[in-house]
């Protein structure tokens, strides 16, 4: 189901390095400085030679990788093949990468000549139901916002009125995100970070995020969510509440 919509959705050298994508809305976005799954780079030269980079993003065509020195940036050119190790929950997977795009905070590759066996371990690490279960609540400053984070890049942000009723909530997941908001109701699209200078308070970072809706309510990215929400550990009023309005769509 996860190959099925990235095949729908525009490939990742589209989202991450064409000029000529208009994005309809730009949204900041809470993230983690620390991430559980990193790449250790090999065969670069000397000086590059096991260095470890934080994944900030994962998905089974490329990935994300987080840039705390900007000196780092000097060993990822655009178009240069990466070689080196994904570490995820202590499971280490070779992979080869090419370099499509580069901010002052990120460098965007994607995978190449991919094993089927490590398709398929790529595949079970980023099960819906799996990243579902690995959310948690995280504490934010507004108190009317829930925030639950997960690995590769997943979060769920919800927002209530002063009397607690829910108003808004959207998914991030996969470099998609599905939402739904009172009137509007359920939308979905593609996301991806702007490069803009991020802001960082501790581990908590705030990015700028670049929305781009679907012309239409993908229905496959609903699958998606509504598999992550029902396998998540959120109380279940709130999951079924959730899914309930991603169903009438």
């Amino acid at each position: 189901m996860i190959q099925k919509i990235q095949n729908q959705s525009p490939n990742l050298e589209n989202v991450l390095i064409n000029p000529r994508r208009s994005f309809d809305e730009r949204r900041r976005l809470p993230r983690l400085s620390v991430s559980t799954e990193q790449f250790r780079l090999e065969l670069l030269d000397k000086n590059s030679h096991g260095k470890v980079f934080s994944v900030s993003d994962l998905s089974e065509t490329g990935m994300a990788l987080r840039v705390l020195d900007v000196q780092d940036l000097k060993f990822f050119p655009v178009a240069a093949e990466l070689k080196g190790t994904l570490n995820l929950r202590g499971k280490k997977i070779p992979v080869q990468a090419k370099v499509r795009h580069l901010t002052p905070e990120s460098i965007g590759c994607e995978f190449i000549d991919l094993a089927s066996e490590i398709k398929q371990q790529l595949s079970s690490f980023l099960d819906p139901a799996k990243l579902g279960s690995e959310l948690k609540p995280l504490p934010v400053s507004e108190g009317r916002m829930l925030w639950y984070h997960g690995p590769s890049g997943t979060d769920l942000l919800m927002w209530r009125h002063n009397d607690g009723q829910y108003w808004k909530f959207t998914l991030y997941v996969l470099g998609s995100y599905i939402q739904w908001e009172e009137g509007p109701g359920v939308s979905t699209g593609v996301s991806r970070a702007s490069g803009d200078l991020v802001e960082q308070r501790g581990i908590l970072r705030l990015e700028t995020c670049l929305l781009e809706a679907d012309d239409k309510v993908d229905s496959d990215k609903l699958l998606i969510a509504k598999k992550l929400l029902l396998g998540s550990n959120l109380p279940q009023d709130l999951k079924k509440w959730c899914v309930r309005h991603f169903e009438s769509t």
